[in-house]
C-alpha cells in the first residue's frame, strides 16, 4: 500500500523537483533541509538509537547540491533517517510564506470542558494544556514515556473513533502509520495533524478526515540550522524565534 508520505512526494511539481538542495543537517532532534528558491523544511529525527556500524546515513556527503527530487525520494526508503530527510525536503517546498497563516491551532478551534481528546504521539505541553482546560486526554505513544495519560496500544482504535478531538503528530508520516490511522471512521469534530514535521499541503489531505494542519515555518534560517546541528528540539526552535507556528484549514 502506498503511504501518505509517498503520495505527498509524488504531488510535488517537476519545477520544484528540479531545484537544488542548498544544505542539509541531521541533528539529534530534527533534520533540516534547505531547497534553493523555497526555504528550509524540518522533520523530526525519530530514528532508533543504536546502529550496527558507525555509519548512520550511508549517503552522507551527497545531499548538498543534489536535485530536490532525488532527496525527496529518500522518503520512499524503509529506514527512518532517509524518510525524515525526504519529509524535511518536502516541508522546505511546502511550508513557504504562501501556505497557511501564523497562529496557534488552539486559538482557532473550540475546546470544551469534558471533551475527549485522543493523541497519537505524545506532545507533553499540549496534553497538559488540554487537561488544564478540563479535557480527558488519552495518548498513544511508541516511545517509552511515563505519563498517566498514556494508554495501551490495543485501545487506540476504539478511543480514536469515540474522541471529539483527535491530534496526530506528523511523525506518523515518518513511521508510515498515518494512512492506516486516518482510514478508519472518525466522529471527531476536529482531526489535527500537528508538529514541525507537518507538510502544509492542504490539497493532499482534502480527501482525508484531517481538518487542520498545524505545522511550522522557518523564519530565521541561520539560527534554525545552528540549533538543529547543536541538537536542539522544538522548544528551543520556538523560544529562540527560529520558527513560528502556522495553521492551514483543510476542509
Amino acid at each position: 500500500m502506498v503511504s501518505m508520505i509517498e503520495n505527498l512526494i509524488k504531488a510535488v511539481s517537476e519545477e520544484d523537483r528540479s531545484r537544488k538542495v542548498v544544505r542539509a543537517a541531521l541533528g539529534l532532534g530534527y533534520t533540516a533541509v534547505e531547497v534553493d528558491g523555497k526555504g528550509i523544511g524540518l522533520s523530526a529525527n525519530i530514528s532508533a538509537s543504536g546502529h550496527s556500524s558507525c555509519t548512520v546515513f550511508k549517503k552522507a556527503g551527497s545531499l548538498k547540491g543534489a536535485r530536490a527530487g532525488e532527496v525527496l525520494e529518500l522518503g520512499f526508503e524503509a529506514d527512518l533517517v532517509s524518510r525524515s530527510i525526504g519529509l524535511a525536503a518536502l516541508n522546505a517546498i511546502n511550508n513557504t510564506g504562501t501556505q497557511g497563516y501564523e497562529g496557534n491551532i488552539f486559538d482557532k478551534i473550540q475546546i470544551r470542558e469534558g471533551d475527549r481528546v485522543a493523541m497519537v504521539g505524545f506532545i507533553a505541553p499540549v496534553a497538559r494544556m488540554l487537561q488544564d482546560r478540563g479535557c480527558q486526554v488519552d495518548v498513544f505513544e511508541l516511545r517509552d514515556v511515563e505519563a498517566r495519560c498514556i494508554r495501551p496500544a490495543e485501545e487506540m482504535q476504539q478511543t480514536l473513533t469515540q474522541a471529539e478531538i483527535v491530534i496526530l503528530t506528523a511523525t506518523t508520516l515518518i513511521n508510515g502509520s498515518l494512512g492506516g490511522i486516518i482510514s478508519q471512521p472518525f466522529a471527531a469534530r476536529e482531526v489535527i495533524l500537528m508538529g514541525p514535521s507537518t507538510p502544509v499541503a492542504p490539497a493532499q489531505f482534502s480527501k482525508t478526515a484531517i481538518t487542520f494542519l498545524a505545522g511550522c515555518r522557518v523564519v530565521d534560517e541561520e539560527k534554525t540550522f545552528r540549533i538543529v546541528i547543536e541538537g536542539g528540539g522544538t522548544e528551543v526552535l520556538y523560544s529562540q524565534g527560529a520558527m513560528k507556528k502556522i495553521i492551514q484549514e483543510v476542509r
